[in-house]
């Protein structure tokens, strides 16, 4: 038989996905300027596809338009990191609570917190804060069938840049850990538990890697 065809794909949602990845790797810093134009010749697109995607942007809350000024990156302060980390915990403790757990699903957990550990002890800050954001994208994706994966689904990349704005990889790691062995254990509350107190230790880290910048 022969192969299906490959879904088409708008060129704006491959430039879309390529600027926000910039933006939650820091390679675009809050508050500065997205020119259509630039863009345009960096990815070697036309600006049609770049306008479309910034505008996505927008709407998803990587970017601000600012009228005459035009687009930029948008920059949260204090109370909105604060409150994107809350409904995020908020979702995770839900996720935990509700998600279907396995073999295959701790060994997938494992599998990252081994990751980051081994960039931890190789000195390699920028794959272990990759690797600890994975760790959230793989504990919700256990959850995948049920309504809070589904909301949850609103946010992810939002709290997928959160989670990238720390430089200390070290204790987020210990925290992961921790909330690992609560499920290998089978203590969902004491799971639950943990992933509340750890959107505080983001929140922290996070302002810091704002007052730095």
């Amino acid at each position: 038989m022969p192969d299906s065809p490959t879904p088409y794909r708008p060129k704006r949602d491959d430039v879309r996905d390529a600027i926000r990845e910039r933006i939650i790797s820091g390679a675009r810093v809050p508050g500065s300027r997205l020119v259509e134009r630039k863009i345009a010749t960096e990815l070697g697109v036309s600006r049609i596809p770049v306008r479309e995607a910034l505008q996505a942007l927008v709407a998803e809350g990587f970017a601000v338009d600012r009228s005459t000024r035009g687009i930029a990156v948008r920059a949260y302060d204090a109370a909105e990191i604060a409150e994107l980390a809350e409904v995020g915990a908020a979702l995770e403790r839900v996720l935990i609570g509700s998600m279907t757990l396995d073999k295959e699903g701790l060994a997938r957990l494992r599998a990252v917190l081994d990751e980051a550990k081994n960039a931890i002890d190789a000195g390699d800050a920028v794959a272990a804060v990759a690797a600890n954001g994975r760790f959230h994208g793989v504990l919700a994706s256990l959850g995948e069938g049920t309504i809070a994966y589904e909301v949850f689904a609103t946010v992810a990349e939002r709290r997928r840049w959160l989670l990238a704005q720390h430089s200390e990889p070290a204790p987020i790691h210990a925290e992961h850990l921790e909330l690992y062995e609560a499920l290998a254990a089978g203590d969902r509350a004491r799971a639950q538990q943990i992933a509340e107190h750890h959107a505080t230790t983001t929140v922290e880290h996070a302002l810091r890697a704002r007052e730095q910048q």
